[in-house]
């Protein structure tokens, strides 16, 4: 099918008010054409200039990605608006619902679904007395029930000092925040000394080539305490919003699978379990210093 005809008819249904088919459909569309490597540019080109893409862009969600107002795609309050579904006051009618089906798609049920198993593992090593670091931490929304509580514990670490503000606002001096490239910090906490027995990070391996992602694993494993454990999690290759994602919100990540993951485990010593999320859209993986 000519691509631009395909815009021009899902243009034409969206102002029709008919978004619950057209974005689905053009999500299809996107998921089916990434598979043509030839073509996949030109496609995402031909979206870009067309009519359609401004008005997809008039989703908060797409919008933020696409404009990076902090100089970077999935930012923190991009993250926010997956996990908390409202749209911005003064977001328009037709806007608006496009962003309830973005928000919506199995990709963003992972997101939240992410936060949910960082949230039970964070509360439970606090409760077992656990020494904590969460690196690329954002707004730490995985801590939003433990909020008053002590957690002089914890360690979180980001470089973007609007993230690590929101932290400071919502948990105070309960909480170590560190203003830190993530590397120049494990290899500064090596230096020292430093040890964790719980080290995590939630989307920082999607932005990570395979050299950056052994230097992390090399740099974490002795910061961990005997039984200590480093988890991690990765959006998975092919999942259904990755044509979205790429062409429509201009979002690029490093994909990796569970044997990925376990085989980058592996190279550095850890043993490890790995699972994928409900959704299949995430891989994590769970290591132990051998």
């Amino acid at each position: 099918m000519n691509n631009e005809r395909f815009f021009d008819q899902a243009l034409k249904l969206i102002e029709a008010g008919g978004c619950s088919v057209a974005v689905p459909m053009l999500a299809g569309n996107l998921h089916s054409a990434r598979a043509e490597p030839m073509r996949w540019e030109q496609i995402c080109r031909t979206l870009r200039s067309h009519p359609l893409h401004k008005v997809l862009l008039e989703d908060p969600y797409v919008g933020r990605c696409f404009e990076r107002p902090r100089g970077y795609a999935g930012d923190a309050p991009l993250i926010d608006l997956i996990y908390d579904r409202q749209p911005p006051a003064g977001t328009s009618i037709q806007a608006a619902e496009i962003f309830s089906i973005t928000i919506g798609f199995p990709v963003s049920q992972a997101v939240r679904l992410r936060r949910d198993y960082a949230a039970d593992m964070l509360k439970s090593a606090l409760a077992s007395n656990k020494r904590i670091c969460s690196l690329a931490c954002g707004h730490f929304r995985e801590a939003d029930g433990l909020v008053g509580r002590d957690m002089k514990s914890v360690v979180v670490v980001d470089q973007d000092v609007e993230s690590l503000d929101v932290v400071r606002l919502r948990h105070g001096p309960q909480i170590t925040t560190v203003e830190a490239n993530v590397m120049r910090y494990l290899r500064a906490a090596g230096s020292r000394g430093e040890t964790f027995d719980l080290v995590y990070t939630l989307g920082l391996t999607d932005y990570l080539d395979d050299r950056a992602m052994l230097l992390l694993h090399r740099m974490v494993k002795p910061l961990l305490r005997p039984g200590g454990r480093f988890l991690l999690a990765n959006f998975k290759p092919h999942h259904l919003a990755m044509g979205w994602m790429e062409a429509v919100m201009d979002w690029h990540l490093i994909y990796r699978d569970e044997e990925d993951l376990a085989a980058f485990a592996e190279h550095s010593g850890f043993t490890s379990r790995t699972w994928t999320d409900p959704t299949g859209s995430i891989a994590w993986c769970e290591m132990e210093a051998g």
